[in-house]
């Protein structure tokens, strides 16, 4: 039995044979292992922020001035493209356009005060 031991014992790591860490070693170890883990969480985040800029990957042809959502499954886009702008009305399938804000007349005001401002 001892000759089956004995290459065993001297593939054995000389860090078994140690004495077990204390309390405040193993707490120092595993925070920086914490602080590796972060930054490099933090590191990667970064980049894809850098790399992958959402929105603004292609031209500014296409710009979403503002979103309203309607229903859990429904929203009105206010959409500007190439200078005119359009009314999306964006479903849970589907996408149809509800109007061309840019054919209307120059002379309309644009708010509720100034309609209510024209009446008599």
């Amino acid at each position: 039995m001892p000759r089956f031991l004995a290459p065993l014992l001297i593939l054995w790591p000389a860090s078994a044979w140690a004495a077990p860490p204390d309390m405040a070693s193993a707490l120092l170890r595993t925070g920086w292992a914490l602080l590796v883990v972060v930054g490099l969480i933090l590191a990667l985040y970064g980049l894809s922020k850098k790399r992958l800029v959402l929105g603004k990957a292609g031209g500014t042809a296409i710009k979403v001035i503002e979103l309203r959502p309607v229903q859990p499954k429904a929203t009105l886009a206010l959409v500007e493209v190439r200078g005119r702008e359009y009314l999306l009305g964006i479903g849970a399938d589907s996408i149809h356009l509800l109007a061309d804000l840019s054919a209307e007349p120059a002379g309309k005001p644009a708010d509720f005060s100034a309609i209510l401002a024209q009446q008599p």
